[in-house]
């Protein structure tokens, strides 16, 4: 169980990742395959796709935080950053063993993964990556939460429950490091920043719903429902400066309850 205090050092972040290394919860793999025929169609090619998301090598995001790392002095953050990468890449195995398991094949491209990954790199900036990468995570947190909730199957359900515990983590890491590179940019800089990042939500709202609707449907949303449960989870990540702390997130047992169904309370605009 993780614990309600945000690491706010990257010597901390790093030692988050190490020890959740070792804790992730167990999956019944077990139970085999246990998505029926109507839960398949619900979300298999969705399921399909944000495999591919998650099997990113990060090797841009990294090379660039390497860069970072030699400007500032902070290796910290670069170990804790492969923590987190290796992290995303244990969600795209898992995915993987369960697609197989229900003799769901895989797919190595999407439109909409290509076209994020290039906006990751547009400006080859750390900056801007973890931008473009963290609102994915946003959209992650209400997909996952919605898709524990689409089917029947024991094993995607804990699947998805284990995801999400660490996808709650990995927001509150790069907003932590957003708001600390962000800080050094003049006042003006910054009102532009989060003006962008607002327009990259709304963009990124729209792709998720077009390409993942019947899936979000079999979880209970409708758009705007959907859309109402991601705004809260942007707000929460990037809180006004007069507000909580950048990362803060809801706590408590509800939590993906709350996401699923568009109820977590509100926080703060950027």
């Amino acid at each position: 169980m993780q614990s309600n205090t945000i690491p706010s050092s990257s010597a901390a972040w790093r030692e988050y990742f190490e020890s959740n290394a070792h804790s992730a919860s167990a999956i019944p793999w077990e139970r085999g395959a246990d998505l029926d025929r109507q839960a398949r169609a619900a979300v298999a090619r969705s399921i399909q796709e944000f495999q591919r998301g998650e099997s990113s090598e990060g090797k841009h995001l990294y090379h660039y935080a390497e860069h970072y790392a030699n400007a500032t002095g902070d290796h910290d953050y670069l170990y804790a950053l492969r923590l987190f990468i290796a992290e995303e890449h244990r969600h795209a195995r898992d995915l993987a063993r369960f697609l197989r398991l229900n003799g769901i094949p895989l797919i190595t491209r999407t439109v909409a993964d290509s076209v994020f990954r290039k906006l990751r790199n547009l400006f080859r900036s750390l900056e801007v990556s973890i931008a473009v990468l963290v609102t994915a995570e946003i959209f992650a947190q209400v997909y996952y939460a919605a898709l524990q909730h689409a089917t029947a199957s024991t094993v995607l359900q804990r699947l998805c429950g284990r995801i999400l515990e660490d996808e709650e983590r990995h927001v509150q890491f790069q907003t932590w490091q957003l708001s600390r590179m962000r800080a050094r940019r003049p006042g003006m800089a910054r009102v532009l920043a989060r003006w962008l990042q607002r327009i990259l939500f709304m963009g990124t709202c729209l792709v998720v719903w077009s390409g993942h609707r019947r899936a979000l449907r079999a979880g209970g949303h409708t758009f705007t429902s959907f859309w109402d449960a991601a705004w809260s989870q942007f707000r929460l990540a990037f809180p006004s400066s007069s507000g909580r702390a950048a990362g803060a997130m809801v706590r408590g047992g509800t939590h993906e309850k709350q996401l699923a169904a568009g109820t977590v309370s509100r926080g703060e605009w950027i």
